[in-house]
């Protein structure tokens, strides 16, 4: 956690200086954001499916990864936005406890798009010489998409991926510079429930994996 947290201190500290600076003209009801956080996922109860043979049940060892994305939004109103949300995130999957999958798994991973339509809502915060500091909560509805993992079954690796709709809970809070610009930090909270991962091959059968987990992100945005 400690490199993402040098890496967004780092991007902030660069953006500030350069907000600041812009033209302070009032911005319309439109922005978009980039986003760039840790992904911490919870190591998901699973079960494997081979061809022909019986279900058996285990999980999935990850570690922390990355996550990164964008946003478009709109402003109903000053204290309430709708956007539209899309995030990539991908961790390290250690190894399993499910029989039939390989207990090691040197090169496997957990990946996923979300693609999602948000709800926000802003409260008034407090200023600063620099910048207006906003809380804000909000939620989330969309797709799981392309929910895929890499796995070795037998010592053959095999690729296994599927869809589900997904919900998310959000929190943070967003700083508007003396200008167009806008930075934040944030949390979000992520739910696809139980996903279905079907194998590429006809041979590889199918997984299902729990998929939820927290997202820690920095942002940095621009509002026309």
């Amino acid at each position: 956690m400690n490199c993402y947290a040098f890496v967004a201190a780092a991007v902030l500290a660069t953006v500030a200086p350069l907000c600041a600076a812009q033209s302070p003209e009032s911005p319309g009801r439109w922005y978009v954001t980039g986003s760039f956080g840790a992904s911490l996922i919870s190591d998901p109860g699973a079960s494997y499916t081979p061809p022909g043979g019986p279900l058996a049940r285990g999980s999935l060892r990850l570690g922390n990864g990355s996550m990164a994305g964008g946003s478009i939004g709109w402003h109903l109103r000053p204290d309430l936005r709708i956007e539209a949300d899309y995030n990539y995130r991908t961790n390290k999957l250690r190894s399993t406890s499910v029989p039939g999958l390989d207990a090691a798994q040197p090169d496997a991973d957990l990946a996923s798009v979300l693609i999602m339509a948000n709800v926000l809502r802003d409260f008034e915060g407090w200023n600063t010489g620099w910048a207006r500091f906003k809380p804000y909560v909000g939620v989330g509805l969309g797709v799981a998409q392309e929910v895929d993992t890499d796995l070795n079954v037998g010592g053959v690796p095999r690729e296994f991926s599927g869809n589900r709709a997904a919900w998310q809970l959000l929190a943070g809070v967003n700083w508007q510079y003396r200008s167009r610009w806008l930075a934040g930090a944030g949390l979000r909270y992520v739910d696809a429930g139980t996903v279905r991962l079907q194998s590429t091959t006809a041979a590889g059968g199918g997984i299902r994996a729990d998929y939820k987990g927290l997202g820690l992100e920095t942002r940095v945005g621009y509002r026309f």
